[in-house]
């Protein structure tokens, strides 16, 4: 076993929860559970100063006052203290192999991955490491760790550069594409592994389901609503759906946390100009060149635009191109509304009826 799968086998065994009731031993009860409390010990989230206060019957400032009195004596003894220090190793390993940045979430479904339970004993070692350092960069950075000593004028070039290409092409781009321009504009040398690293922190420019980047308030970014959800999917399959498929498309990408209702998708295609029911229940986009209109309407359309009786088959090949339906339905409507000038022209009637 090389030392990388040995660190990975010691880290899914190793608990956090152990490291911090090791170093937080000598501290005494009361403020071991403003503690808890604070950093959300077995819970979602952490409570306010004031919420704290009020449950202790003391002032925030008496509840910060006790919390900084604590921290400085668990970092006095994390220097020494084993567990903590092995805790300490595995979140630095974790944080460096991403080349020295981190957003906080990721770093904690790397380490623990379903064991959410501990995500928050995670924060409580990075809070308390010499080794590493939280940050939050409103409109730059997420929160993140970082290793000390990080590198931030490299991280902001790249952040510079990447965003204002995106800028100038005003769409979403494909990981690979958007690697590839950004080396040719970068002043500074990234692997590609450290170029998404570094991105993925980033608050202003997002990643999409479909692995295109993008500026974050872009809706092929960042699709708000179900039209704008049901847009990108459409968009990015690039061909027509049955509004049920889409509504799961939407799910399973993960657009929505829960599922999306067929008929709550049918009820907002159906209002938008921007979609066109092209068949039962199945939708296009317009700006691929679909008509709303039944299939006699689009007939009647191809037919205007000819000066001469159409041939069947031609009819037939464009009303497909621009309606998912059957070609006996095409020829059924041919043969109930429109004139047949011979075995397979057809024209408008006369009558215009």
């Amino acid at each position: 076993m090389n030392n990388r799968s040995k660190k990975k086998n010691r880290r899914e065994k190793f608990s956090f929860i152990d490291a911090v009731k090791s170093v937080t031993a000598d501290i005494n009860n009361r403020a071991r559970d403003i503690l808890a409390k604070r950093f959300g010990f077995g819970e979602k989230k952490g409570l306010t100063l004031s919420q704290i206060g009020d449950e202790y019957g003391i002032t925030r400032e008496r509840v910060r006052q006790i919390i900084q009195e604590s921290l400085n004596k668990i970092k006095k003894k994390a220097k020494t203290d084993e567990l903590f220090r092995e805790a300490e190793e595995i979140a630095r390993f974790t944080v460096e192999s991403d080349y020295g940045i981190i957003a906080k979430e990721e770093l904690k479904r790397n380490i623990l991955a379903e064991r959410e339970e501990e995500y928050n004993f995670v924060d409580f070692i990075v809070h308390c490491s010499e080794e590493l350092s939280e940050i939050a960069l409103k409109g730059k950075i997420r929160e993140a760790v970082v290793l000390t000593g990080f590198n931030f004028s490299k991280w902001e070039h790249l952040h510079n550069v990447a965003g204002e290409i995106l800028k100038k092409k005003n769409e979403a781009i494909k990981t690979g594409h958007f690697f590839k321009e950004f080396s040719q504009e970068s002043e500074i040398d990234f692997a590609k592994d450290e170029f998404l690293s570094y991105l993925r922190v980033s608050e202003s420019i997002r990643r999409n389901v479909f692995d295109k980047w993008g500026l974050r308030e872009w809706r092929e970014i960042s699709p708000k609503g179900t039209r704008q959800k049901a847009y990108l999917v459409m968009k990015e399959i690039g061909r027509p759906l049955h509004f049920r498929e889409v509504a799961d498309l939407i799910y399973k990408l993960g657009l929505n946390k829960k599922e999306a209702h067929p008929q709550t998708v049918h009820n907002e295609l159906i209002k938008d100009d921007k979609f066109v029911l092209v068949g039962r229940g199945i939708y296009a986009l317009k700006e691929w060149g679909y008509q709303s209109g039944t299939v006699k309407d689009v007939i009647e359309n191809i037919l205007k635009n000819k000066r001469n009786p159409v041939h069947r088959d031609e009819i037939v090949k464009e009303v497909l191109s621009v309606r998912d339906v059957k070609k006996a339905t095409v020829i059924i409507n041919l043969n109930n509304f429109f004139e047949k000038k011979d075995s397979r022209l057809y024209a408008l009637k006369k009558d215009g009826k």
